[in-house]
């Protein structure tokens, strides 16, 4: 590997550290990964057998900072020290990818994107839905008028629990909004192309209350411009459930499910419908979720990572796009609490 390789390291490299991040960026050209970190002993040697004997495994993330040379860090710790690892990082002047979300509050939010820019680092949110081909086609063709002007866009995810351990702790994760649909709420803002304004929601802990988390909600936000976005969650549904995504505009609409990798267009004005399947990306290493089911766009999301590190571009899923995916969960979750709508500026 030549000498301008960029050096990164994983700060937390369990099943998801490992599967996700790890093994996608040793299949990267111009990539040396030289370290990674992780409470669990079974974790580091896992991630030693995977990236080989070279790597340095640490059980404290920070100890990691210290490696020469390191350019950029992954954060895949538990929620709760996103905020943590990735300020150190950035105080260390590292590029910093942090998965979703970039924090539990707005204000450590705003603390993150002000270090990033006053130490001139990458800050990028692993928000890796806008990297999904599949999505990313749907951007596209709204963007391209196929649905004419957007009115609303919805996700409907009946699906199994999540993995048991840290996911189902309130306390570690900030919630099951957080911990779970940050992701689809940065994706009606982008595919939108408006802010949210504010959100009514509902929800409870009905099926898995040997958790301290929701295992259902749904949840409405009102963007900018009089456009709507919908979320239906349920966690104990039975496993391998698709996850449907839609929007429909004054002159046509678009449908998508995720593990079908399959897109439905419809105007309103043609007598047919289009239907396509969304090709696969060969070169990123998927993995299945404890529903069963095959996740995607994390290669091409680290590729971007890398691309940013090297040219100071600013990444599609910026440390401001995560702000606003954080704050509009924690506005669902507090409108959960106070059964009443809950507007975007009471939590930004």
């Amino acid at each position: 590997m030549s000498d301008d390789a960029l050096h990164i390291a994983v700060l937390g490299a369990g099943w998801f550290g490992r599967e996700a991040h790890l093994r996608n960026l040793l299949q990267m050209d111009g990539v040396r990964v030289v370290a990674a970190s992780s409470r669990s002993e079974a974790s580091r040697q896992a991630a030693r057998r995977l990236a080989g004997e070279q790597l340095q495994v640490f059980a404290d993330w920070r100890d990691v900072l210290n490696v020469r040379p390191l350019d950029a860090v992954v954060v895949a710790l538990t929620n709760d020290q996103h905020y943590a690892a990735s300020m150190a990082a950035l105080k260390a002047g590292k590029h910093v990818l942090c998965e979703k979300p970039l924090a539990l509050t707005v204000r450590e939010c705003d603390e993150l994107i002000d270090a990033a820019l006053s130490r001139e680092r990458v800050l990028q949110v692993g928000h890796e839905m806008r990297f999904q081909r599949l999505y990313q086609r749907m951007h596209a063709m709204v963007r391209d008028g196929a649905v004419g002007r957007p009115v609303w866009m919805w996700c409907r995810e009946f699906r199994g629990p999540m993995r048991p351990g840290w996911r189902s702790s309130q306390r570690l994760t900030g919630g099951t909004l957080l911990e779970k649909n940050s992701h689809h709420f940065d994706l009606f803002t982008w595919v939108l192309d408006t802010p949210p304004v504010r959100v009514a929601a509902g929800g409870g802990r009905d099926v898995l209350t040997d958790r301290e988390i929701l295992d259902n909600a749904q949840v409405i936000v009102e963007h900018a411009g009089g456009r709507r976005s919908v979320l239906e969650l349920c966690l104990f549904a039975p496993f391998g459930g698709d996850t449907e995504i839609g929007i429909v505009g004054d002159a046509g609409r678009i449908d998508t499910w995720n593990q079908r990798q399959t897109l439905v267009h419809q105007r309103y004005d043609w007598p047919d419908r289009c239907e396509c399947r969304i090709a696969e990306d060969e070169r990123e290493s998927g993995f299945r979720d404890a529903a069963g089911r095959i996740d995607r766009g994390i290669r091409a999301e680290l590729e971007h990572f890398v691309e940013c590190c090297r040219t100071g571009q600013r990444p599609l899923t910026d440390g401001e796009s995560g702000k606003i995916a954080v704050a509009t969960c924690l506005a669902a979750q507090e409108a959960i609490r106070r059964g009443d709508w809950v507007a975007l500026d009471e939590v930004l």
